[in-house]
């Protein structure tokens, strides 16, 4: 999927790059300010395109790179890693629950979720309880835990499971339909972006669409995003988050920028741009945010993630 992104977008790359080197964005009352990269006492940990969440509560954040789980803390500092070793099965994501407790959306004998404690000792398993038969053949690969309930997303079946803190199933969503996509585009579709604000509302992108999507708790869909190369348009759109103050942010990977849009969808400004300085962004990937508005941007080149600091006129 993503190579085709990427072949799809390679004149668009070219035209993005020039077009970013040649002139200035206006910046609006939103400010993205590096601050440093995710580090251990050696330095930045270089990984590609890693997957990163952060525990609000604790104020730590936890990266998933190749199995390898690692945990910093609020300075960006590591303190420990664990799952080389593979013996809790191919880890594709991770969260944090309301006890501090670690839990690891894992692949080895069927879908599970290991429940482990803050050494990354396995507690429980939790399974997936209850679906409808219409969810019977779900597998997801995302994950995100919030006041006690639990998301999911299988991206390539555009389908979306929310369960209580044990698994069972209280309510599904269908995006192919909600986006009413026809049947020639089932498998041609994807999700990539996947998070939950802090009012239960599932925050998505879809790039081969340009779009970003907010579905609410009660199930309407609200979409924006359009292509192009100019201030607030889509290249090809990647991770979601929402600030503190009601703003969207959504990562651009042929921008490497990452843009912000106000609660009525209203373009703001973007930061990050291509470039190997710090502050600079090279095909950023996901984004997470803490309770201080600090963002957590991954991207390739072994540039690891990148720490930012919003900050408002």
């Amino acid at each position: 999927m993503k190579q085709r992104l990427f072949k799809i977008g390679i004149l668009i790359l070219t035209v993005t790059t020039f077009f970013m080197a040649t002139f200035s964005f206006a910046q609006g009352p939103v400010r993205g300010n590096f601050l440093y990269y995710l580090s251990n006492f050696t330095g930045a940990i270089r990984s590609d395109m890693s997957r990163v969440v952060v525990d609000r509560e604790r104020s730590e954040i936890y990266t998933l790179y190749q199995n390898n789980l690692q945990i910093f803390d609020q300075n960006g500092m590591e303190i420990y890693r664990f799952g080389e070793d593979l013996d809790l099965g191919h880890i594709v994501d991770v969260a944090v629950d309301k006890n501090g407790d670690i839990l690891l959306l894992a692949y080895k004998s069927g879908c599970g979720i290991i429940q482990c404690n803050y050494r990354g000792e396995p507690k429980s398993t939790i399974t997936l309880k209850n679906l409808p038969a219409e969810y019977s053949t779900f597998s997801p690969s995302r994950m995100v835990y919030q006041d006690g309930t639990l998301y999911f997303a299988s991206p390539i079946d555009l389908k979306i499971v929310v369960a209580d803190g044990q698994g069972n199933f209280k309510k599904g969503y269908d995006l192919f339909s909600l986006l009413e996509l026809e049947e020639k585009d089932r498998g041609n579709v994807e999700l990539f972006g996947f998070s939950v604000d802090r009012e239960g509302n599932i925050l998505v992108t879809v790039p081969v669409q340009f779009i970003a999507c907010v579905l609410s708790p009660d199930g309407k869909l609200a979409a924006f995003g359009k292509p192009g190369s100019t201030a607030g348009k889509f290249n090809i759109v990647s991770g979601i988050v929402r600030d503190s103050k009601g703003n969207y942010l959504v990562v651009d990977q042929l921008k490497c920028a990452v843009m912000v849009f106000d609660n009525n969808f209203k373009f703001v400004t973007q930061f990050g741009y291509r470039g190997y300085k710090p502050g600079n962004l090279i095909i950023p990937n996901e984004i997470a945010i803490d309770k201080y508005d600090r963002i957590y941007v991954t991207q390739a080149a072994s540039r690891g993630v990148s720490v930012f600091k919003l900050n408002y006129d």
